[in-house]
């Protein structure tokens, strides 16, 4: 978080969690190639218990929801929780268990869940909150159970131009953020241990997009699709790291 107290970072993101919109989400082919990856890891989430660790809008949770799982929402923003809430609501689902908590020190029980995970979260934090903050969500699942993390991919080029150009014009609304490459981040999970982790990038797409003179281009191409947002490449949008807890970790990397 930076510098940032966690009250003001509750305020950053209960403006932003203004902007939450369930239709925009649908429509972007981005989010379905994050769900894809994340059932790739999970595999069939039916009877499965999953809790997001900072949930932003809570709208890939209740994607798992649909197909069966068992979900629960932690987020430090009220109004962030309070639009998840909503979204099951709106969809018919049962209401997920909510904490409004801190990601880095929360009342969740350990050894709980079948799948902790978050995405556009651990850059948020310095590094030493990002060691803490997978702690966290290890302790929270079960034995045999999956972390994942999605993070902004730091070797994504046009993206971190964007971010630097936003930044500098002050118009970047996410705060303090700390992009992980699959590298960096690989390092990190051997350094917290705690499991075997896979690591890799992908979406070769959506650093582009942040262009709006490349976004016409892009549809044009037909390159705007799931199947191209979740192709794998080393300089591609997303940074995932999947870490099967208890499972024997390989050593951490020179």
């Amino acid at each position: 978080m930076g510098h940032e107290s966690p009250q003001e970072v509750a305020a950053r993101w209960d403006r932003v969690a203004g902007g939450y919109e369930a239709e925009q989400y649908r429509r972007a082919p981005e989010n379905e190639a994050n769900l894809y990856w994340l059932l790739r890891q999970l595999g069939d989430p039916r009877g499965q218990s999953v809790i997001e660790v900072g949930c932003g809008s809570g709208l890939t949770s209740l994607e798992l929801a649909r197909r069966g799982a068992r979900c629960a929402l932690l987020d430090i923003s009220p109004a962030s929780l309070e639009r998840a809430r909503a979204a099951f609501a709106a969809a018919g689902m049962p209401a997920p268990a909510c904490y409004l908590e801190d990601a880095l020190g929360s009342r969740v029980p350990s050894d709980a869940f079948d799948l902790v995970w978050n995405g556009g979260v651990i850059e948020h934090f310095a590094d030493a909150e990002k060691a803490r903050l997978l702690r966290e969500m290890l302790r929270m699942a079960r034995p045999g159970g999956l972390v994942v993390v999605l993070v902004p991919n730091a070797w994504c080029w046009p993206f971190q131009l964007k971010q630097a150009l936003l930044k500098r014009q002050g118009r970047w609304a996410y705060g303090f953020e700390d992009d992980m490459s699959p590298r960096r981040l690989r390092r990190l999970c051997a350094e917290v241990g705690g499991g075997r982790a896979e690591v890799f990038a992908f979406n070769p797409i959506l650093g582009w997009s942040w262009y709006s003179k490349l976004r016409a281009g892009i549809r044009l191409l037909g390159l705007d699709t799931p199947a191209q947002h979740r192709r794998r490449s080393r300089t591609g949008f997303v940074t995932l790291a999947a870490i099967r807890k208890g499972e024997e970790a390989p050593p951490c990397p020179s």
